[in-house]
């Protein structure tokens, strides 16, 4: 999967040692003292170029379960509502950010337009009653077990002045994949009247050299967890610290600085593009309406994230794979060889053809029904393998609008969903995560659903809360 650190090693010792000197008063640290003074004074402008903001953070008061509290990304299980209707039934009405939320599965069904103004009371009440407590502005820190593996992040506000989702431009915070107009009213009409909002979204930050995650790790959880408990769906552990801004914003902000001098930009969007850029749309036509004094401190021009080293051993990118439903699927084999010399080959089983395709970086597979093949691209400088796969896509479903497609995370997930009548799935290979900034870099933007941080189990909990609308 490329280069990876253990989720659990120390960070930094300069950083570590430069943190304990301030907080020790020793003598003979004097010149470290001023530069820590001079750095401290000029973190308040160099904030906003950081692209952080040190906000109050909303968590669920001690007595509420946990484990009901917290549910997963709205864009998982998207063919799967049985997943969605089991964890209403388990939830009830218990506090919790289900509640809060629409799942994907749910867009375009008959009651959709009801339910976003439930949503919003159920905001309100939660505020209201105390069910969400307030904290201080600060940052916390989240070591997050799955299944399959440990990630070890801090959620965090970021300044959507920072971000920008139009191809050609090149801010400090960037999104991986094409972010699609249609994709964000329903995410628009839910921000608009919300009075909080509740995040999924996974920020990469590339700190290779600089370990960020790790050093704040190992300077700050030495004490008991702030919250910490089981998820739903067998999805693992979470714990979470909470870190005040007195505490931790002169040594974030030095190794933040460190960062940016190895890389133009500092973090790129893992997952929740488009409920990223959903809050940068929604930012953009507040903003018109405000007075200029309001526009810097408006609660709405930040976004809270979950900032994740790329490096972490925990992050791993796995491929989106696709769904096509309905249809004969020799018709779209056909259509691939009218645009580009394939080579075809049947394999005896699914575990031979991902073997097959995960060893070539221009080789896909198709499923249907029990019957598996790989197909072999001519390979390219030029475009990835799932550039190539989702303009064909595209193409075939324009010119085919009975057609729709999916997007699958998991193996079985596509096996089972191929398993049915006129189906065809299509398995994609992984991409190497080091090859992220670079390509970014190069390239802009991937093709959407270029790749997902981790299995559906491994995607991140809405949790932690933040005001969206002054206080």
């Amino acid at each position: 999967m490329g280069r990876g650190r253990e989720s659990g090693s120390s960070g930094i010792p300069w950083a570590e040692s430069l943190y304990r000197t301030r907080c020790t008063g020793r003598t003979g640290i004097h010149h470290a003292e001023n530069v820590t003074t001079m750095r401290e004074v000029s973190m308040q402008s160099q904030r906003s170029s950081l692209g952080i903001e040190f906000s109050p953070i909303l968590l669920p008061r001690p007595g509420v379960d946990l484990k009901k509290w917290a549910v997963i990304a709205c864009d998982q299980f998207t063919s799967q509502p049985e997943v969605w209707e089991a964890m209403q039934s388990n939830i009830g009405d218990s506090p919790s950010t289900f509640h809060c939320i629409l799942p994907e599965c749910y867009l375009g069904s008959p009651d959709e337009e009801e339910r976003i103004p439930r949503i919003h009371r159920r905001m309100r009440e939660y505020l209201e009653s105390g069910i969400l407590r307030e904290t201080e502005p600060g940052l916390v820190l989240v070591d997050r077990e799955t299944p399959h593996t440990r990630r070890r992040g801090m959620v965090i506000a970021l300044d959507l002045e920072q971000y920008d989702y139009r191809p050609g431009t090149k801010p400090l915070i960037r999104p991986t994949e094409q972010t699609l107009a249609e994709r964000l009213p329903p995410r628009l009409k839910i921000r608009k009247d919300a009075s909080i909002e509740f995040p999924h979204t996974l920020v990469l930050l590339n700190d290779f050299r600089t370990q960020v995650v790790d050093t704040l790790f190992s300077l700050f959880t030495q004490t008991a967890p702030t919250y910490e408990g089981e998820l739903l769906l067998g999805a693992g552990r979470v714990r979470g610290w909470f870190v005040p801004e007195g505490k931790v914003k002169s040594i974030l902000g030095e190794l933040l600085l460190k960062s940016l001098e190895h890389s133009s930009f500092l973090y790129a969007v893992g997952d929740g593009n488009h409920s990223l850029a959903a809050a940068k749309l929604f930012w953009e036509e507040l903003k018109n309406r405000l007075p200029p004094p309001q526009r810097a401190t408006h609660p709405a021009r930040y976004t809270l994230v979950e900032l994740v080293s790329l490096f972490d051993g925990g992050i791993q990118f796995h491929p989106i794979h696709r769904i096509l439903h309905p249809l004969e699927p020799a018709r779209f084999l056909e259509f691939l060889r009218t645009r580009s010399p394939i080579q075809v080959r049947e394999t005896a089983s699914f575990e031979e053809m991902k073997k097959e395709v995960d060893a070539d970086s221009f080789r896909i597979g198709l499923l249907q029904q029990g019957a598996y093949h790989t197909v072999q691209f001519p390979s390219s400088p030029h475009q990835t393998i799932t550039e190539m796969v989702q303009t064909a896509i595209d193409a075939f479903c324009s010119s085919n609008p009975n057609t729709k497609v999916d997007y699958i995370h998991g193996d079985e997930s596509l096996r089972s969903l191929a398993s049915g009548q006129d189906t065809l799935g299509i398995y994609l290979p992984g991409l190497a995560k080091e090859k992220l900034f670079p390509l970014i870099e190069t390239q802009g933007v991937l093709p959407r659903k270029a790749f997902s941080i981790g299995e559906a189990l491994e995607k991140r909990f809405y949790l932690e809360g933040r005001r969206i609308t002054p206080s």
